[in-house]
């Protein structure tokens, strides 16, 4: 059953918008990974190197690390509260920890084995062109396209395992940045929300959930001190059109 709702995210900063762009790739991999089509390995070995692509920067753990310590401070500070489940908090402070290990003990760039693969790189190098990995560009390429599927899937798989620790370092952080708040209910008058945002509470997030039926869609701008969300029509065929009608819309503050 298809979802009634949708949900549209806002990241106010860089470590949860590179967490949210790794968890849309992630999520493509998996659909492409479970079909079976030499097609569809062609889709999942291209997103793998977006993938790579992604993570390619010196400073992505050093910003993935700093996040993790956040939620690891703020978290850490309600071990005495009576209202908290501790085995539960217990189990997610371990998590943290864990998390912060892993990256503190990896060496180079984050999926380094890949990157130090030359056929990957071959095909890396090709992607940057439009229809550069057609057969003729790559013939090693076309010829492991041309082997049993059941023996790419396997190499591919394996190529993937190596993306486990860092999707599950994105996982924790984006389920706690989400479970972070309870969601309100708002309305924009005339297609237009604000309200003034707290200047002592970190947001890491802005999410709103809107019916799927009323085929409107936010956008969203957060300052320092000011949220604003404007309510458009979707119009594919001309231009969008801001609506003038009251949208009740559901609001989450994602914070630490």
């Amino acid at each position: 059953m298809k979802a009634e709702a949708i949900v549209y995210e806002q990241p106010l900063n860089e470590y949860i918008r590179f967490c949210l762009r790794l968890e849309y790739l992630f999520t493509q991999a998996k659909y492409y990974l479970d079909k079976q089509s030499h097609w569809d390995i062609r889709s999942a070995l291209a997103i793998m190197i977006e993938i790579l692509d992604t993570i390619d920067r010196p400073d992505i753990k050093s910003k993935l690390t700093n996040g993790l310590q956040l939620h690891l401070s703020a978290l850490t500070q309600l071990q005495n509260s009576s209202k908290i489940n501790k085995e539960k908090l217990q189990n997610i402070l371990q998590q943290l920890n864990q998390s912060i290990n892993t990256l503190h003990n990896t060496q180079g760039k984050l999926g380094q084995p890949l990157r130090d693969n030359e056929f990957l790189v071959t095909i890396r190098q090709r992607m940057n062109i439009p229809g550069g990995t057609s057969n003729f560009a790559i013939p090693a390429y076309h010829l492991w396209s041309q082997q049993p599927l059941e023996k790419q899937q396997t190499i591919l798989q394996t190529w993937f395992n190596t993306f486990d620790q860092l999707q599950t370092i994105t996982n924790l952080l984006l389920r706690l940045t989400r479970e972070s708040a309870d969601p309100t209910l708002q309305t924009a008058y005339h297609g237009f929300y604000q309200e003034t945002l707290a200047t002592n509470i970190r947001y890491q997030m802005i999410q709103i959930t809107l019916p799927k039926k009323t085929n409107i869609y936010p956008e969203i701008s957060v300052g320092r001190h000011r949220l604003s969300i404007y309510f458009f029509n979707l119009n594919i065929a001309s231009r969008d059109t801001q609506v003038n009608d009251n949208i009740k819309f559901k609001l989450v503050r994602c914070k630490i």
